[in-house]
């Protein structure tokens, strides 16, 4: 399959999802000011090293990049890249990663595990953290495990063979916790996603091959700490 084409099954999937181009590398961070930039970095460089900031630390950490840190909370909400638990305050969504169990378990450079909101989001850590990564989760038709590792520069692999990523959403507005983290699941194969969208006609989309995904992963995530 060709670049160009790759490419433009990669776009068709994501518009699916429900991640417009404006979620794509360093276009999520364009509207942000430096320094609330600076602190969706450091929000995500904590999760990438297992730990979810503490409110405290997350209040240093933004007096440090001259931000009041509710402001800027509330501005990285606005722009879907960080949301809190409104009851409690504490950071539940920083995509790439999650705060709670997702089912898309992701161990890091064999070191660490951390949760992703959803198979893309997992897929995009390993090219954002220039990192090699596992990623286990499940089949939510049949409950058969998919294992992907994804080497930057080496390559990827993933079991079985016949493994695909749902690109799909419910709708098109709000964060995408609402609309497409849900649906974004691994399946054993393209005949298992196809029977869960049969089930749920809710739902809008398609199955994709697993390079497709990674790409797409890749996509939207590859950029998200290098400088602009």
């Amino acid at each position: 399959m060709s670049a160009a084409r790759m490419t433009g099954e990669v776009e068709t999937a994501l518009a699916a999802a429900a991640i417009p181009r404006d979620r794509w590398g360093n276009e999520r961070t364009r509207r942000l000011g430096g320094g609330e930039r600076l602190l969706y970095q450091w929000i995500l460089r904590s999760f990438a090293a297992g730990a979810v900031p503490e409110a405290d630390a997350l209040a240093a950490a933004a007096a440090g990049f001259d931000l009041d840190v509710e402001q800027a909370l509330a501005t990285l909400a606005r722009e879907d890249l960080v949301h809190r638990d409104p009851a409690t305050g504490a950071i539940l969504i920083a995509y790439p990663f999650s705060a709670k169990p997702r089912g898309h378990r992701v161990l890091i450079n064999g070191a660490r595990w951390v949760e992703a909101m959803c198979a893309i989001d997992a897929l995009g850590i390993a090219p954002m953290l220039n990192l090699p990564v596992e990623v286990v989760s499940r089949d939510p038709l049949s409950g058969g495990e998919v294992w992907v590792r994804i080497d930057p520069g080496d390559g990827a692999w993933w079991e079985p063979s016949a493994a695909v990523v749902l690109a799909a959403s419910a709708c098109c507005a709000g964060p995408s916790f609402r609309s497409c983290c849900d649906l974004l699941n691994f399946f054993e194969a393209g005949e298992h996603a196809l029977r869960y969208l049969v089930a749920h006609p809710e739902i809008t989309g398609h199955a994709i091959s697993l390079p497709q995904a990674i790409e797409a992963g890749a996509t939207v995530f590859a950029n998200a700490l290098k400088e602009v």
